[in-house]
């Protein structure tokens, strides 16, 4: 399928309030892009808290999202993605206002516990939320153009916000985090102005005469329990495969690569930020063409190239070590790159297979699942780094995450076949053609 297929599909999908939610995030993003990695620059060399303790801040504030991460979800599930998604954006303004004036370190730990919490429930109740306003057969074109301009806002914030930092100015830093604080209060207005959506999935019925987006007059909202989440072996099967790919990928690039490519490169670190930029460009230029590739593909396909797409990233990053700088740059421009079009994969494909497993009295927990990999990756991928690389065994370090990734890629096709989802529809609901009553996750992801 060609990528103007895939723009038609785009153009479609971001219609009515989905189209307000898209714009508010992408807003939203620019001011996380202004921010992206200061963390501990502005702890240490602005505030100057030792290096330990703002990184332990920083691995404290992943512990803290993780173990929030189900709350959030049974939020979600009890009083709509809506609400919630409110409540996290008003978090997460007053966590940055918060870290914007910490001199201390207990400040600092306040700030940074506020925005965690803030943060797990952004991930369930968004993802909850565009799930609720697309079918299913759209789902993966909604992720997919979201997470390019999330990625575009990220990459935009970050060129503003490296023209205005000053290691001198400590206001510089106060004004970039208050400039943070008020995009989310903006994220907070756009869901604002949706309206009550969300409240109902679009593909179900209503009651006649009730509201779009609106749930029947008097009726009984099933929250479910965790024992019904952790009973669903598909969704455990995909998050095994999940947490491999994620701590193995994403987890380490964070952890290791301005590291490695510093201490063991020997390149000069303005390059860290040449180097993010490419991987920036390449979601935002690579995503729709991704999406039409992967329209029609199984999932566990698409999950498994994207752990082989991250092994061969690793294995460019392993194969520059000892080489002269002008060999070495290319490589890890390729490198991250590569990874960069594994991204375009992964995001669209897994949220979409999570709530396409997902019943709907059970899909805010379901995306705490997606939302808790995400936690757990991010303090274990920092710890194998740690592990690897304080011992001096840079090779040692990406050959393992060679194997890890190719792990994940098997387990991830192990997921082919799987039929014991619990997406069943209520009983009073009418079946209709996507309403399968035993998911497969390797439905093709076709736009009807």
């Amino acid at each position: 399928m060609s990528p103007a297929t895939a723009l038609a599909d785009v153009r479609r999908v971001a219609q009515g309030p989905i189209r307000t939610l898209f714009l508010g995030q992408f807003l939203n993003s620019l001011g996380s892009g202004l921010t992206l990695s200061l963390v501990v620059v502005y702890l240490h060399s602005v505030r100057g808290l030792p290096v330990a303790t703002a990184t332990a801040l920083l691995a404290w504030q992943a512990v803290l999202a993780m173990a929030a991460s189900p709350l959030a979800g049974s939020l979600v599930d009890r009083f709509s993605p809506r609400p919630v998604l409110l409540c996290a954006a008003l978090v997460n303004a007053v966590g940055l206002l918060v870290f914007a004036q910490a001199t201390t370190a207990l400040a600092a730990l306040a700030a940074t516990s506020i925005i965690a919490i803030g943060g797990a429930g952004i991930w369930s109740s968004s993802s909850a939320l565009i799930a609720r306003l697309v079918p299913s057969r759209d789902r993966t074109t909604a992720f997919g153009f979201g997470f390019m301009l999330t990625n575009l806002g990220l990459g935009l914030g970050g060129l503003v916000g490296s023209t205005i930092i000053d290691l001198q100015d400590p206001a510089t830093f106060t004004l970039l985090y208050r400039l943070t604080a008020l995009t989310f209060v903006v994220l907070f207005v756009a869901v604002l102005s949706m309206g009550d959506v969300g409240r109902l999935p679009v593909d179900e019925p209503r009651a006649e005469g009730s509201a779009a987006g609106a749930e029947p007059a008097g009726a009984t909202r099933d929250t479910g329990s965790w024992r019904e989440v952790l009973a669903d072996r598909s969704l455990l099967r995909f998050a095994a495969a999940g947490l491999l790919m994620l701590t193995f990928g994403y987890g380490s690039v964070e952890a290791g690569v301005s590291l490695y490519i510093t201490e063991f490169l020997g390149l000069d670190e303005r390059f860290i930020g040449i180097l993010f930029a490419a991987n920036t460009a390449v979601i935002v230029i690579a995503q729709l063409f991704v999406l039409g590739l992967i329209r029609d593909r199984l999932r566990s396909r698409v999950l498994a190239g994207v752990g082989v797409l991250w092994a061969l990233c690793w294995l460019l990053f392993g194969a520059a070590f000892g080489l002269p700088s002008w060999a070495a740059v290319p490589m890890i421009i390729v490198a991250i790159s590569v990874f960069a079009v594994g991204e375009t994969m992964w995001s669209p494909t897994a949220p979409a297979l999570v709530n396409d497993l997902a019943p709907e009295h059970l899909r805010g927990r379901y995306n705490s699942v997606l939302s808790a990999l995400w936690g757990t990756s991010m303090a274990l991928g920092p710890l194998l780094t740690g592990l690897f690389l304080a011992a001096d065994q840079p090779q040692l370090w990406t050959v393992t995450l060679v194997v890890g990734c190719l792990l994940a890629a098997a387990v991830a096709l192990g997921l082919r076949g799987a039929q014991d989802g619990p997406h069943r529809p209520a009983p009073t609901q009418q079946v209709g053609p996507d309403d399968d009553p035993d998911l497969d996750l390797d439905r093709p992801q076709r736009v009807s």
